[in-house]
């Protein structure tokens, strides 16, 4: 599954890359850092969330389901990035699709590492 997910991410960098660079009004640099941070530290609390409403199944699956989102925006990120340095030159929102899945990925890595007794194998 997660082969799936870094594929499609690939196959869609040019539409990501061209979605990020229709924002209005255009992004900048300290935009991406507030992204960054607000999925890194946003994602642990939704999931932190359910483990404190005792909803472990919903952690668990929570968790499984952010991850094919965040391997596939650091993928399309990636492509994106690419495109941009081959194209028409690299800006801050050339960096939007891999700077979120890239945090989305550490939230995901803090969330797994604070619950972890409720990820082991049973």
């Amino acid at each position: 599954m997660l082969v799936a997910a870094v594929l499609a991410g690939a196959f869609s960098g040019p539409m990501a890359l061209a979605s990020a660079a229709a924002s209005q009004p255009p992004m900048t640099w300290s935009e991406l850092a507030f992204m960054a941070i607000g999925a890194l530290v946003g994602l642990p609390l939704v999931l932190g969330l359910q483990a404190m409403q005792g909803n472990f199944n919903a952690l668990r699956l929570g968790w499984a389901l952010f991850l094919y989102v965040a391997v596939y925006c650091a993928a399309a990120g990636l492509a994106a990035l690419v495109v941009a340095l081959r194209g028409p030159g690299v800006e801050p929102h050339a960096f939007m699709f891999l700077v979120l899945g890239t945090a989305m990925l550490g939230g995901l890595a803090l969330v797994r590492l604070v619950f972890r007794h409720r990820f082991a194998v049973r």
